[in-house]
């Protein structure tokens, strides 16, 4: 009786993504929270999701439906033909909550399927696959949550045809307060609120407020990122589905919060500060703003971290 076949374990961060100016485009990678992706091989072709755990049975089991799957199905139709694995996930991110939940599950599923297949696949295949899976899932296959999921860091995505990713510095001073209202947005209906139109100053004002972002983090000036940090399209227009948004903001930036803003499709608020004090009275503020609104939730404080990576021994 031979051995049974060893199991790849592959974690992926929460993200939080546009961060101001850059919808759709730009994200970081959180160092704590996360999802965590097994995947082992079988003797018959494509994915079998055995297992998933920690969504209160919220999320489809269907393999052309669950991201984790659907992105472990491209890398194997694309890359390991006729190849089979099984997959177990465990959810560590809330639903709808603008951490980049499921684009997590999809990173660590492509980072694990990748490992336990021994590919050695670039970083740009793997946000490829993730980022099919989010077009599944959320109906846009935006890169801006799983980018720097798999990379890490602060990552601007300029091109998606062919696809172009960029790390950007990262102030080590730079802290974030993240927490999450008890209200879920679907990235969907988050999608539907926005503007069809953007006047030409708005879009010009977006663009400078981008530049700058980008300026700020290479000089490593929190007073400018915080400058930059300012959105005048997409946050009005999804301030409305986040209940106590806007007083939560407030009281943030009346407290010396270097920005505050919403978390790629929200609810999750992320405000950010200079050092580790100044961003647990920032999530104390979220907390208390929130709990005012009847949306309390969850938060942390946290800072930027690495992307998606095999945490067991590798196979040999």
């Amino acid at each position: 009786m031979s051995a049974p076949r060893p199991w790849i374990e592959a974690f992926a961060p929460a993200t939080v993504s546009n961060l101001g100016p850059g919808f759709d485009c730009l994200g970081l990678a959180v160092r704590g929270a996360g999802d965590r992706v097994r995947a082992r091989r079988r003797d018959e072709p494509g994915v079998a999701l055995v297992r998933v755990e920690g969504d209160g049975g919220k999320l489809p089991r269907e393999v052309d439906r669950n991201t984790a799957a659907v992105a472990a199905a491209w890398i194997l139709e694309r890359h390991a033909a006729g190849k089979g694995v099984e997959l177990e996930l465990y959810k560590g991110l809330p639903l709808g909550s603008g951490l980049g939940s499921s684009g997590a599950s999809a990173c660590a599923a492509a980072v694990a399927v990748d490992a336990v297949l021994e590919l050695g696949l670039p970083a740009t295949t793997l946000v490829e696959a993730a980022r099919h899976a989010e077009g599944v899932a959320c109906g846009t296959p935006h890169p801006d949550n799983v980018a720097p999921c798999i990379v890490g860091g602060i990552v601007l995505i300029p091109a998606l045809d062919p696809l172009r990713l960029i790390s950007l510095p990262v102030p080590e001073e730079l802290w974030l307060a993240l927490y999450t209202p008890g209200v879920s947005v679907a990235t969907a209906d988050a999608r539907a609120v926005l503007p069809r139109q953007v006047s030409l100053p708005d879009t010009v004002a977006q663009a400078a407020r981008l530049g700058l972002l980008v300026h700020a983090l290479h000089v490593g000036d929190l007073s400018l990122l915080g400058e930059a940090v300012v959105d005048d399209i997409v946050e009005p227009a999804r301030a409305g589905l986040i209940p106590g948004y806007r007083e939560a903001k407030a009281a943030c930036v009346e407290a010396g919060a270097i920005a505050c803003s919403i978390s790629g499709a929200g609810p999750t608020t992320f405000a950010l500060a200079g050092d580790q004090g100044r961003a647990k009275a920032l999530l104390e503020i979220l907390e208390e703003a929130y709990t005012h609104a009847g949306v309390a939730g969850q938060g942390m404080v946290d800072r930027v971290g690495p992307g998606a990576r095999v945490t067991t021994p590798p196979l040999h």
